[in-house]
């Protein structure tokens, strides 16, 4: 009951962190709540890289000696993500058999009562968990990589391994393009009903970016099908984060064992593992990949497992030892045991053993450079953001000089966010988890491709195509898990220069048709771009103050010079101090007493 209990309250708080996490990642009206906004800080990869969250690193670690790996089972949310695959997997079971799976509350007696007869033969099931031996050279070669790509400033490969990165990939494009869509379609049903009408609205669906998308397509089917199939599979021969706690947990307080005076070797309790870490076989539990799930414990008909003070595990007695023991034993077993053990060893017999851990991640590692490929190649026939709106129709010639809007915009550096300071900043911290781009209130921070390379691969990048900076937003530093996008006070934002703007003179409106214009001047916040006169026919002309300007993209954005901006913002690889703007003179006018 104990163990009942356990497991319930384990499947709650696992649920519960699970729909915390992803509410970070599907909401896009950039709030961040007081009280759950410690969640994304409590992740242990991002913990570390932080600095700033060091004790909550050391907390994990804490647990894991007392415990072992309760923080893959309850607070990692791709462990978590995997176990609802397996749950999936499990329902799809009974369907595709035809029956539920056997429960372990029926007694002993009533299932040795029945008359002993050949099981039905049933379609295999896809879930098929059984014991993998550990192999300890793969998983700590994956270690040892993601460690050495920490050092040598290849965070992106580290990324692709990391699993709070990979689940932030999911959630932002797999997860959250669904959730947009459906709250589309519910804003148009319900547009006429005046109480849903103000609490919907319309968002605009499209991808981050086509690179993004891939990857985030590829991880969620090679995640899914291979927790579904093999259970935790990634968590135990891939995820760096469970190798390292994995060495922690072989010498936890609280370990998993099996009372070999009580286990009939069934197999049961190997079947309903999805670490595939008990060897019924020989009575052994392999702490060091055990996910503390307690899913054993209720598969287990004879009350064998136990979760109990450490300790070396109770081993079957040796036939050379105690041969007379277990004889007497075996003898001592009544006729109701012996033929529920035949029945449940048959029941074990229906499922294949036979696949090779080798073969599985001969698969990964395949999907991987696929995947690989396939966002390069998509990324490559992505349009650049300065040409995404090329599509549109341009003017028609006769209605302009030849030379009008016909300079592309040459940007040599890409736009880090405010706060990250420098591209190389972004290059040591960041891993990808593209919390920043589903938290930006203006839609402005998109997935890299290469455009800075493989260090900057998945990176956040600024692009407004299809929106600006908020002069006053932090967000994207205030959700920041690994402090690559460092923090900032509204009054500090105000003053930091990500980029500068630059001017093309040719591709103005004002200079190609002579006709007004001024609306990048009229959305700079900081005077960086104002107007100047120009000819003889009343015009004025964009003037630029690089000193003045943040880079916030409001002229780029609102430029309508097509199909070249006439206006756009240059990028700084390491952000500088804009120069504060003038203020404005303020006249005293003193008051006239009319008498009246």
């Amino acid at each position: 009951m104990k163990y009942k209990l356990l497991r319930g309250l384990r499947v709650l708080l696992a649920c519960a962190m699970l729909l915390a996490v992803t509410s970070f990642f599907l909401d896009f009206d950039g709030k961040i709540p007081e009280s759950l906004a410690w969640l994304e800080k409590i992740q242990f990869v991002a913990a570390i890289l932080a600095g700033t969250w060091i004790a909550a690193a050391v907390a994990t670690l804490v647990a894991t000696l007392l415990v072992g790996r309760i923080y893959c089972s309850v607070v990692c949310p791709l462990g978590i993500l995997q176990d609802v695959f397996s749950w999936i997997a499990g329902k799809s079971r009974a369907l595709v058999s035809g029956k539920s799976a056997p429960q372990p509350a029926k007694k002993a007696n009533e299932d040795a009562a029945k008359p002993a007869v050949k099981p039905k033969k049933v379609k295999k099931s896809w879930k098929n968990y059984v014991y993998r031996k550990n192999r300890p050279g793969v998983r700590f070669g994956f270690l040892i990589l993601a460690v050495a790509a920490v050092f040598v400033g290849a965070l992106p490969l580290f990324a692709l391994l990391d699993p709070y990165s990979i689940f932030g990939r999911i959630a932002v494009n797999v997860f959250k393009p669904i959730y947009v869509f459906v709250n589309n379609c519910l804003y148009e049903l319900f547009q006429k009903s005046e109480g849903l009408k103000s609490a919907l609205y319309y968002v605009d669906l499209r991808p981050e970016s086509i690179g993004a998308l891939v990857t985030g397509l590829v991880s969620f089917g090679v995640i899914a099908f291979f927790a579904g199939k093999f259970g935790r599979l990634y968590c135990n021969l891939i995820c760096p984060v469970g190798t390292f706690l994995g060495i922690f947990s072989r010498g936890a307080l609280f370990k998993t064992r099996i009372d070999a005076d009580k286990c009939i070797s069934c197999g049961l309790c190997a079947k309903a593992c999805k670490g595939g870490c008990i060897d019924f076989k020989n009575k052994q539990v392999d702490n060091s990949r055990c996910v503390v799930c307690f899913d054993c414990f209720g598969a287990c008909r004879k009350d064998a497992i136990h979760f109990e003070l450490g300790g070396r595990p109770k081993l079957a007695p040796s036939d050379a030892d105690n041969s007379g023991d277990a004889a007497a034993k075996k003898t001592a077993l009544d006729d109701d045991t012996l033929r529920e053990k035949e029945r449940i060893q048959r029941e074990a017999q229906g499922f294949d053993r036979g696949k090779r851990n080798f073969i599985t991640l001969t698969a990964l590692a395949a999907t991987a450079a696929v995947a690989k490929l396939a966002a390069g190649a998509l990324q490559d026939a992505d349009p650049a953001p300065e040409s995404a709106d090329s599509g549109e129709t341009p003017v028609a010639p006769e209605e302009k000089p030849a030379d009008y809007g016909l300079l592309p915009i040459k940007r040599e550096f890409t736009i880090s966010p405010p706060g990250s300071e420098t591209h190389k900043r972004m290059y040591d911290k960041c891993v990808s988890c593209h919390l920043c781009v589903a938290k930006c209130p203006s839609h402005v921070l998109k997935p890299s491709g290469f455009e800075n390379g493989l260090k900057g691969f998945l990176q956040p990048r600024v692009d407004f195509a299809h929106g600006f900076c908020n002069f006053d937003c932090t967000m994207c530093g205030d959700v920041c898990p690994t402090g690559a996008i460092r923090p900032l006070t509204v009054e500090e934002k105000h003053l930091v220069q990500m980029g500068h703007v630059v001017f093309i003179k040719e591709n103005c409106i004002v200079y190609a048709r002579d006709e007004h214009c001024g609306a990048c001047s009229e959305h700079c916040p900081t005077q960086a771009v104002h107007m100047i006169p120009y000819g003889d026919a009343g015009l004025t002309i964009p003037e630029t103050n690089v000193d003045l300007c943040v880079g916030c993209g409001g002229c780029e954005y609102i430029c309508p010079a097509r199909p070249h901006r006439a206006i756009y913002i240059e990028g700084n690889p390491e952000h500088v101090q804009a120069t504060p703007p003038p203020k404005e003179e303020t006249v005293e006018v003193e008051e006239v007493d009319f008498g009246f």
